[in-house]
């Protein structure tokens, strides 16, 4: 009897882990069926054409696919990354710190003496975002606009800071910052589908990036920035982003070769500044948010530029990591849905029931946007049809002071250049950057401001034309000898 429950005991516990091994395997298998057909909807609801997903486990790609029409979108499809670029330019940094070439305390002009910026602000300031550098651009005379009261202190989200890591990169390495790259981050991880080009990615099937035009899909080649490559230009596929995510989650380690060491991935991941745009209880560390999603710890990072969108999302409680790149953008509804359906993919993951994109969503915005874009049309084209009756009431001497001055001065004249002045300045933007990330709606401001503007000159010659006539005859009966 010993020997018969000996005996069942050891084939229970040999077949015990293959059991429960199959039956996690299932479980995995099952996710990712979810997380397809998830996409799937999501992506419909969305009217995203292309977009690519890779999901990573501990130190394990699990998943890899591409979604949207056959064939056109696959997990080896370089899409341009936006601003997940700075997390490969935060790591590129470490990679000099450890070798001893890069000093994270020194300020930025050792190795950039040439900028005219505070020596305050250090090589750490720039890769926190906390160097004081306006979130805008450079002012009118091509400098930098620096808050002294924020430096090291406020987070302050500027492309200028990454950009000014990769001129300290190529100072300090005496080499092209994209060389860099290639050779110490996309090749020891074996990223083959990875670029510092768009020419060369183009050769590689490069996915078409698309705008978003008052509810219409628009495919837009736009320029290649490459002053700004470190801050949000690099290329890259799904899978070979999973390479990198693998080496963000084990230690700086791909298979056999590491880039950089565990204290360097502790240091990037570490949460070093508050960062309000990502919520209240987000944080900045280098090149990476920490920002929890429904409640569960996080580090991530999105990036878009105005026909791409990636988001990069690493869960280092559950292990788990995914990223997802799309092949269109516009800031006033696709970026935000392309970001929610990431998180629902994490919400798949920890075995939690992902939110869903609401199928009318996109029709709605852009039915409200349309029609309001309808009725400027409207109220310009009677606007511009009445400056033939109010010529007439100026003419007659009918009109007073407000309808014949002040109305027309504060409607087509105050009012659009303001807006013109003002409008993105008060959004926190330039109008360049209004114009790329959300082309249709700024379209549409211009277009009104402008209009008003023109129709305002014309009023304007009107009044004058109107005056001196009156001027011309005052005059003549003025010559008219009196009887």
């Amino acid at each position: 009897m010993r020997k018969m429950i000996t005996l069942v005991l050891c084939i229970w516990f040999s077949i015990f882990p293959v059991v429960t091994g199959q039956a996690a395997v299932n479980e995995e298998v099952d996710k990712m069926k979810q997380i397809d057909q998830y996409v799937r909807t999501e992506m419909k609801a969305a009217h995203i054409p292309g977009l690519s997903l890779g999901v990573v486990k501990g130190d394990q790609i699990v998943h890899l696919k591409g979604y949207g029409e056959e064939g056109t979108t696959t997990p080896q499809t370089p899409f341009i990354l936006g601003s997940t670029t700075k997390s490969f330019t935060a790591m590129a940094a470490m990679k000099l710190v450890e070798e001893g070439k890069l000093d994270l305390d020194a300020p930025i002009q050792k190795y950039l003496p040439e900028l005219e910026v505070p020596a305050s602000i250090t090589v750490e300031n720039l890769l926190n975002q906390t160097s004081g550098i306006s979130g805008a651009h450079k002012n009118a005379a091509n400098t930098l606009t620096v808050n002294r009261e924020h430096i090291g202190k406020v987070f302050e989200y500027s492309n200028e800071n990454y950009k000014l890591l990769g001129e300290i990169i190529e100072a300090v390495t005496n080499r092209p910052y994209d060389e860099f790259i290639k050779k110490n981050i996309f090749s020891p991880l074996q990223m083959d589908h990875s670029f510092t080009s768009q020419t060369q990615a183009e050769q590689s099937g490069l996915a078409e990036g698309c705008r978003t035009w008052f509810g219409f899909n628009i495919r837009n080649k736009l320029p290649f920035d490459k002053e700004y490559v470190s801050a949000g230009y690099l290329i890259s596929s799904a899978e070979d982003m999973t390479h990198f995510l693998i080496a963000q989650m084990n230690n700086g380690s791909y298979l056999n070769q590491t880039v950089v060491s565990k204290s360097s991935i502790d240091r990037m991941h570490q949460p070093s500044v508050k960062a309000p745009i990502m919520g209240k209880d987000s944080f900045y560390g280098m090149g990476w948010f920490q920002s929890p999603i429904d409640g569960l710890p996080s580090i991530r990072h999105s990036g878009e530029v105005p026909n791409y969108h990636s988001t990069m999302i690493i869960m280092p409680n559950e292990k788990y990591g995914i990223v997802l790149l799309a092949n269109i953008n516009n800031s006033l509804i696709i970026s935000a849905m392309i970001e929610k359906i990431g998180e629902g993919v994490v919400n798949i993951l920890v075995g939690k029931e992902p939110t869903h994109i609401s199928p009318t969503r996109y029709y709605q915005t852009y039915m409200i946007m349309d029609a309001v874009v309808l009725i400027i049309v409207a109220m310009l084209y009677f606007h511009i049809k009445n400056i033939k009756k109010w010529q007439v009431g100026v003419s007659s001497g009918k009109f007073g002071m407000f309808k014949k001055w002040i109305f027309p001065l504060m409607v087509n004249i105050i009012f659009p250049i303001f807006i013109l002045a003002q409008f993105p300045q008060m959004l926190g933007f330039t109008w360049s950057f209004l114009f790329n990330f959300v082309p249709d709606a700024t379209s549409v401001v211009i277009g009104l401001a402008v209009i008003l503007l023109l129709v305002g000159c014309v009023k304007v010659c009107i009044v004058l034309v109107v005056l001196n006539k009156r001027r011309e005859k005052s005059f003549t009966l003025k010559e008219i000898p009196q009887k």
